[in-house]
């Protein structure tokens, strides 16, 4: 392996570009997992969204790894160390066949609404990917920081097998009810990639589109959409973007997490550092809501709502979002519990 050097003092502005874009994309992706998990939204498929959006989110995050490999490589390191950076021997696919789990056997009735184990995991894994893309942001807007391939790979490999293993959750809790090439269609397992082909072709031409130089042939596309974001002038999106509001909660995240220590001696985070992240992506979504009659904070209990009011708050100051104001917290059937009884 190349010294550390051979890969930049720190990342290079055009795979900041990248990191921006296709974080800003996974978030977007991590607000619908989290949104279909509640109760109102159950008449949408929540299995099926829920899937697709976390395939979604992971292949993005697979894109974004992909062109810093390929920065990577095309800069001395070999495929070994690669690799070995990518954790591809722990790798975690959603490709796996989804096994029943043991002792459940869930109707079709009975799963209409998400079932409150998986909600559970739902938030917990999403919120695990907020913590890591933050982390991931921060590595790379560093100015000096010879190891921030190393850290945003580690971090991103972590991030994916989150994903993947989200995703394998929801298809085993619906095993039982639907077909084997429903959960392979609803899971795009058509689309994903193995780290262990990281980089490939594609990613070279992403790769050398933010360079700026020219790719033909079947790797074009994503050779134009390189070629497309390095020709953005601007490399930090206006502030009142959806894309600025995004890395505005990511950097919120962080200041929040100053004072904490945010995860355990294995890197896993916290309960509570896991909350924090979930208050603040719902801030995020509520603050962009303009669904006055239903914000898109309802289904929360009080303590989870206020959470999410006081992250806003912090992101945004004090103007006013509906969707942040506190509401009746309302049952799986969507009845409002004040009134129950």
């Amino acid at each position: 392996m190349m010294r550390n050097s051979a890969y930049g003092e720190a990342m290079p502005v055009y795979l900041r570009q990248a990191t921006y874009v296709n974080v800003v994309g996974a978030v977007d992706f991590l607000q619908e997992v989290l949104r279909y998990s509640a109760p109102d939204r159950a008449s949408h498929g929540w299995a099926r969204m829920c899937m697709y959006r976390a395939s979604d989110a992971m292949d993005t995050l697979g894109r974004l790894t992909g062109v810093i490999a390929a920065h990577v490589v095309e800069n001395g390191m070999s495929r070994h160390g690669i690799r070995r950076i990518l954790r591809v021997e722990e790798e975690c696919a959603r490709t796996d066949r989804p096994s029943r789990l043991e002792g459940l056997s869930l109707s079709k009735q009975e799963l209409f609404y998400m079932p409150s184990p998986l909600c559970e995991q739902v938030h917990k894994s999403v919120a695990q990917v907020v913590l890591r893309l933050h982390q991931v942001v921060k590595e790379g807007d560093e100015e000096h920081n010879k190891e921030w391939f190393g850290h945003c790979l580690y971090q991103l490999s972590l991030a994916m097998d989150d994903l993947g293993l989200l995703n394998r959750a929801i298809a085993a809790f619906n095993a039982g009810v639907l077909s084997r090439e429903t959960l392979s269609r609803y899971q795009h397992l058509f689309q994903q990639r193995s780290r262990a082909d990281m980089p490939d072709a594609e990613d070279s031409a992403y790769l050398a589109g933010l360079l700026g130089r020219n790719v033909d042939g079947e790797h074009r596309v994503w050779n134009v959409i390189g070629r497309a974001q390095a020709e953005r002038r601007q490399l930090v999106p206006e502030i009142d973007s959806h894309d600025g509001r995004v890395l505005r909660m990511l950097a919120g995240l962080d200041r929040a997490l100053q004072p904490l220590r945010w995860n355990d001696a294995s890197g896993n985070p916290l309960g509570r550092t896991q909350d924090t992240a979930t208050a603040f992506l719902n801030a995020l979504t509520a603050f962009e809501s303009e669904d006055d009659d239903y914000p898109p904070l309802y289904w929360l209990d009080r303590h989870a709502q206020a959470e999410a009011a006081a992250a806003a708050h912090a992101l945004f100051g004090g103007r006013s979002s509906p969707g942040t104001r506190l509401a009746e917290p309302r049952t799986a059937t969507g009845r409002c519990v004040a009134n129950e009884g």
